[in-house]
């Protein structure tokens, strides 16, 4: 068996792979690398097989998350936001406005000739 096949029966046995593949985590290039030198047996792959399974809530996570959050940045979008909102909401204001004070002109068609011209 040549290496790449010894490969490719690892990444059978690790669907996981496949997944993290698909999803553009990684490439089967820089997999194929890993396993070139290190083999099969290294702590190298509990990176990537751990990974894929961390579907679980973690507080610890979550408070990274929030610390990595520029406030200033945030703040400044919500504004942004909020600007563009009030500014619709003022032209549909204007436009219903507009609508209701302006009567529509009614016309009576010439069809028979009833009418003088």
């Amino acid at each position: 068996m040549t290496k790449l096949d010894n490969f490719k029966k690892f990444i059978a046995s690790h669907p996981d792979f496949i997944d993290m593949v698909r999803n553009n985590n990684t490439t089967w290039q820089s997999l194929y690398e890993l396993y070139d030198i290190y083999g099969e047996n290294e702590s190298i792959w509990n990176k990537y097989l751990n990974s894929s399974h961390k579907d679980t809530f973690s507080i610890k996570g979550l408070l990274n998350t929030i610390k990595s959050i520029d406030i200033a940045s945030l703040e400044e979008n919500i504004n942004s936001i909020q600007k563009a909102v009030s500014l619709v909401e003022e032209l549909t204001k204007e436009t219903k406005k507009e609508e209701t004070s302006t009567p529509k002109e009614s016309k009576i068609d010439n069809l028979y000739g009833d009418k003088d011209e």
